[in-house]
């Protein structure tokens, strides 16, 4: 059996929030009522089904032949045959394992659900920060080799006596450069660059 805490003014819970084996596709459910004259009912729907139940004073119905879905409910309360209060009650989210019926509260499906998401997010960004590590140590390592084929290649410019040689401006020039000083620091340190 499981019992359902009606709340005025929030979501009616079930007093276990872990998951249950239903036998026969059935579940008797209790319903803690509020101590107020008037009747109660029981509106519950599942696989387009809808269940109307009269709460009598031991508060217990019973709902048979459900399917695999989601099982919405809520419970009204009537004075005098005036509708005077709805209470909502967490969906229960039905699911066939074996043959049988299982049920877990909403809630708890949706927080499991954020925890596998946290945890799955937690590795992306994880996975992403090591891969931006692992790039960056790929960009510095082509940059170092970019920097010595450059001053490689000025050297050849100026030694080589089948090129013409010339100054940094004429090898720049030449072979199209844009080069920041930053850039020029790093790629001719220690080379004349005139």
């Amino acid at each position: 059996m499981k019992t359902i805490k009606l709340i005025y003014n929030g979501l009616g819970r079930y007093d276990d929030a872990s998951a249950f084996v239903m036998a026969n596709n059935s579940i008797e459910i209790k319903t803690e009522l509020p101590n107020v004259n008037g009747e109660f009912f029981f509106i519950a729907e599942n696989g387009g089904r809808t269940f109307k139940k009269f709460l009598q004073r031991d508060k217990t119905i019973t709902l048979d032949n459900l399917t695999a879905g989601e099982l919405t409910a809520e419970v009204k309360h009537y004075v005098k045959g005036m509708l005077v209060k709805v209470y909502k009650i967490e969906p229960l989210i039905l699911c066939e394992v074996d043959g049988n019926l299982t049920g877990t509260p909403e809630i708890a499906v949706l927080s499991k659900s954020i925890g596998k998401l946290e945890q799955t997010i937690a590795e992306i960004k994880e996975n992403a920060e090591k891969r931006e590590k692992e790039l960056e140590s790929v960009i510095e390592n082509l940059k170092t080799n970019l920097y010595a084929l450059i001053r490689f290649a000025y050297s050849d410019f100026n030694l080589n006596t089948f090129l013409d040689g010339g100054t940094y401006e004429d090898f720049v020039g030449r072979f199209g450069f844009e080069l920041t000083e930053e850039e020029k620091n790093q790629l001719f340190g220690g080379i004349e660059n005139d």
